[in-house]
């Protein structure tokens, strides 16, 4: 199951890189045949997955996705801590101009933090 995640990471990957170097005239077929190869390896997990008749997770596997969700969620919020209130200065100021995909990316980090929080909680009163 995971080989079809990665092959179809690395079809993107490559799809894409080879997009950037070819010929304008050809560069969108390379690049929709790396897409495509990413949404056949997701589609061919997502496959796999849903026929297998295996338990995935056992306690074991899922006390290490606990800590390393845990972990996720201290990094997002200590760099949402930090970068937002930074993003707010700079814009006030005008010393420095962030770039909206910095802007964007740090914004997008305080909206994952707030979903793994969510879920967290979510997951709690479950149990």
């Amino acid at each position: 199951m995971s080989n079809s995640i990665g092959v179809g990471g690395v079809g993107l990957f490559v799809g894409t890189l080879t997009a950037i170097f070819a010929p304008s005239t050809v560069s969108d077929m390379f690049l929709f045949g790396g897409v495509g190869a990413y949404y056949l390896g997701i589609s061919s997990y997502l496959v796999l997955w849903r026929r297998s008749g295996v338990r995935l997770l056992d306690e074991r596997e899922a006390e290490i996705e606990r800590r390393a969700s845990q972990i996720v969620l201290l990094t997002l919020i200590t760099v949402t801590l930090f970068a937002l209130p930074a993003d707010l200065l700079f814009d006030v100021t005008g010393d420095f101009e962030v770039p909206m995909a910095l802007r964007g990316a740090i914004w997008g980090t305080l909206l994952l933090a707030f979903v793994l929080v969510v879920s967290g909680y979510v997951e709690s009163k479950m149990q």
